[in-house]
Order: C-alpha cells, then sequence, then structure tokens
C-alpha cells in the first residue's frame, strides 16, 4: 500500500492531456489576472457545454473582469451551469438576481432557454479517460477537476499534487466519511467520478426552481450616501463614511512591545476587538513574544438585525492594506460586544480567517482557515457566512469554502451586527443578512 501511494505521489511527469483543456488554460490566465485572455479560453469550452466554464463566465461577467459588467451574461451563464449540477452556480445565480431589475432577470432567462452548444461540440459531455490509461500526473489531473467539480478547491487542474489539492482530498474525505489520508489515488478517483454521477443524475435539465422564500433582515448597499438612516448604523468608534463603492473605514496600526494581560470588557469595545486578536495570534503561533499590532484608534460600527439562530450573511468588501485586522459578527441582546461570534479576517497571518465565540467576556476560537488569505488587491470580494439550525457553519470566500466548524454553544437569535475596524483600510460594498 505504501509503495503504491509512493508511486502515485512521486511520477510527476508527462502531459496532462485531459478533456476540456479550455477551461484549464482559462484557470491558469485568471490565477495571473489576465483576464481578457482567460474570458476567451472560457468562452471556448462553455459554449461546448464545460459547466466550470460557464461558471467562470458568470463570475467574469459579473465582476465586469476582461469584459464590460453585464448581469444578464452572467446570470445566463450561471443558470446554465446550475442546469447542470454545478456546485455554486445556482447560488451565485440567485445572488445577483437580487441585483437586477425584474426586466433584466427575464432577459436573462429568456437568454437562457434560448441557447445551445456549438454544433461542433458533442451533444453528450465528454468521454472521461479509462483510470488504468492515465499517468501519475494525469490522474492528479483528473482528481483535481473532479474536486473542483465538487465544490471543493484543489487549485487549477494541472496534475500537480500541492498543498490546496491536498487539502481538497482531505476535505472531501472528511464529508464521505472515508479514511483521510490526502492521498491521490486510483480509488479515490474511482469514488469522485461515482460522486459526480450520483449529483448530475439529479441535476434537472431546466432552470431549477425558485429557492423557499426567506425573510431579509438587513440589506444595504450605501447607495444612499448616508449610513445613519434607512437603516440606521450606529458608530461606537472611529471614523466612517460613505464613498461611491460603499462604506469605508481607515485605521492606522502601530507595534506596541507591551501585553497586559486583558479583561474582555463588553462596555470597551477597543479592548475587546485587541484581546481577541492576541488570541488568534498566540493559539496559531504567530504572535512574537511581547510584540502586538495595534490600532491607533479602532473603529466599530454596528446596525441592528435581528435573526434567528440560524442565518445567511452575504458581504463584499475590499481590503487595501496591512496589516491590521478585521472583525464582522452578529451578537445576542443589545450590546455589540456581548455574546455572539465574530469572523475575524487577520491579512498576512496564519491563519488568515478565524471565528471566534465569545460568551459573557470569555473568548474561543472555534473555527479556523489554516492558510493565509490577501484580499489587498483593491477589487472587491464575496463573503459568504452560513449557519443553520444544527450549529454548523460554512464560510465561503469568493465562492471558495475555507472554514466548515459546528459549534452549539450558542442557540438563542442574534439582534447585531457589528464591523470592528483594528487596523486597514476596507470598504463594505454590500450586505445581506437573512434567515
Amino acid at each position: 500500500m505504501i509503495i503504491k501511494r509512493l508511486a502515485l505521489s512521486l511520477v510527476l511527469v508527462g502531459s496532462v492531456g485531459l478533456a476540456s483543456a479550455d477551461y484549464s488554460d482559462g484557470m491558469r490566465y485568471y490565477e495571473r489576472q489576465d483576464y481578457r485572455q482567460a474570458l476567451q479560453e472560457f468562452d471556448t469550452a462553455a459554449r461546448q457545454g464545460d459547466t466550470d466554464a460557464q461558471y467562470m463566465l458568470g463570475r467574469l461577467h459579473e465582476a465586469g473582469n476582461g469584459t464590460a459588467q453585464d448581469f444578464v451574461q452572467a446570470h445566463k451563464w450561471y443558470n446554465l451551469a446550475a442546469a447542470r449540477g454545478h456546485a455554486h452556480a445556482a447560488e451565485a445565480r440567485d445572488a445577483l438576481a437580487e441585483r437586477m431589475t425584474s426586466g433584466q432577470v427575464a432577459e436573462a432567462q429568456a437568454a437562457t432557454r434560448g441557447w445551445q452548444p456549438d454544433e461542433q461540440a458533442s451533444s453528450a459531455p465528454p468521454a472521461r479517460p479509462a483510470i488504468e490509461t492515465l499517468t501519475d500526473r494525469q490522474g492528479v489531473a483528473e482528481i483535481q477537476r473532479e474536486l473542483n467539480r465538487l465544490g471543493y478547491d484543489a487549485g487549477p487542474v494541472d496534475g500537480a499534487m500541492g498543498r490546496r489539492t491536498r487539502n481538497a482530498i482531505l476535505e472531501y474525505q472528511a464529508d464521505s466519511d472515508i479514511t483521510e489520508d490526502g492521498y491521490a489515488s486510483a480509488d479515490l478517483l474511482k469514488r469522485l467520478r461515482a460522486t459526480r454521477s450520483d449529483r448530475e443524475e439529479v441535476a434537472a435539465a431546466s432552470e431549477p426552481p425558485p429557492a423557499a422564500a426567506s425573510r431579509v433582515v438587513l440589506q444595504d448597499d450605501f447607495s444612499d450616501g448616508d449610513f445613519r438612516h434607512d437603516p440606521a448604523w450606529t458608530v461606537l468608534a472611529g471614523d466612517f463614511e460613505v464613498e461611491e463603492n460603499g462604506l469605508r473605514s481607515i485605521v492606522e496600526t502601530q507595534r506596541t512591545t507591551t501585553r497586559e494581560s486583558r479583561q474582555l470588557s463588553a462596555d470597551r469595545p477597543e479592548e475587546l476587538g485587541l484581546a481577541v486578536l492576541e488570541l488568534i495570534l498566540e493559539q496559531s503561533g504567530n504572535a512574537r513574544q511581547g510584540e502586538l499590532t495595534i490600532p491607533v484608534e479602532p473603529a466599530h460600527i454596528f446596525v441592528n438585525a435581528p435573526i434567528d439562530n440560524a442565518f445567511r450573511m452575504e458581504l463584499e468588501l475590499a481590503s487595501r492594506q496591512r496589516p491590521g485586522s478585521l472583525e464582522l459578527g452578529v451578537f445576542q441582546g443589545n450590546r455589540p460586544n456581548g455574546t455572539g461570534y465574530r469572523l475575524v479576517y487577520t491579512p498576512g497571518s496564519r491563519p488568515g480567517l478565524s471565528l471566534v465565540r465569545l460568551i459573557s467576556g470569555n473568548a474561543e476560537v472555534v473555527g479556523r482557515h489554516e492558510g493565509s488569505l490577501d484580499l489587498e488587491d483593491g477589487r472587491f470580494h464575496r463573503i459568504v457566512w452560513i449557519r443553520d439550525d444544527n450549529g454548523e457553519m460554512q464560510v465561503h470566500v469568493d465562492d471558495q469554502r475555507l472554514m466548515r466548524v459546528r459549534d452549539r454553544g450558542l442557540r438563542d437569535p442574534f439582534q447585531v451586527f457589528v464591523q470592528a475596524n483594528q487596523g486597514g483600510d476596507y470598504t463594505l460594498g454590500r450586505i445581506r443578512l437573512e434567515e
């Protein structure tokens, strides 16, 4: 068994040579931010029925990367990918529809119904190569492709067995309740293909039915130019202003060599934030002894948002500098620094994203994304935080699931959404919170 695993891991030579090379090329251009070339590659694959390429075309058209921003085209491509069972397309389509007029949605749906793949493309999906004919590099590439189709972030389909691929394998194995070894094996590929087939069999050939209605408790894109009305945000500390792209706060940082033991206080939000940041850095081993980057004057703002214990939060966030940290959270009662959860983004650190539970002045890290997370590119990034009735929480960034954890420590409804800038330059473009 060890020899077989070693052989598959070490032999990484030869051409990948798999179906849908246009999609693989498109992903390489996309990760280099060469969006125009990525658009061309994805377009070729999408018109032949490649669902991954259709989904990526939706993202490019929605963001206006490599082309003019076009919500109608984005909705169409998301819809086509969703109809064939893509893991994230339906969610992206429904979120986009909230930003569109009814006329735009109708136009996009009409375009979807009239779409046909290119004549030169086969009406059947491309044949997947037999597992026994694959080289080891081709086998890894096939596993990457199958993982990506199922919603696990395995990275580019390049046949290289890196950390992202191994982590995706481990996550799939954990979800499937099989041995978690992180190895790219022929048995794993067989299982992935079978899982993929099961999902595609239940995918509808036409537009999926609309999701059940949900109650929206908070929605704001700051287009009215004023965060004090409809809804009314309250500033606890620091400065906030509404610019063209959203609600912005800038907080300078400084390094200190004095680290005192801090008692969390719901009446002192700046102390609470610093204590949470210290806890994250200390538990991850990233804080130097006696040294901490702290905000000169933190910026805190909150808004009333009564919501059930299960919720779905979606927001768009841009970050322009480091170091520092940003905290986003929901809290119980009428105090935004009391009992609740905080999602903490720490640029340039590991973990880059942590989930903290606060109860009566006690903080505990209940989940984390072990890798770093770099959002400092000036663009808006989509963050989705979901909590279900069983206390399972998932956090997605740009449609990639970075965290999945279950915590049932808090079972009562939440009342407040809070944002705390502990250092950095952040803009909240929009937020939607629903049950």
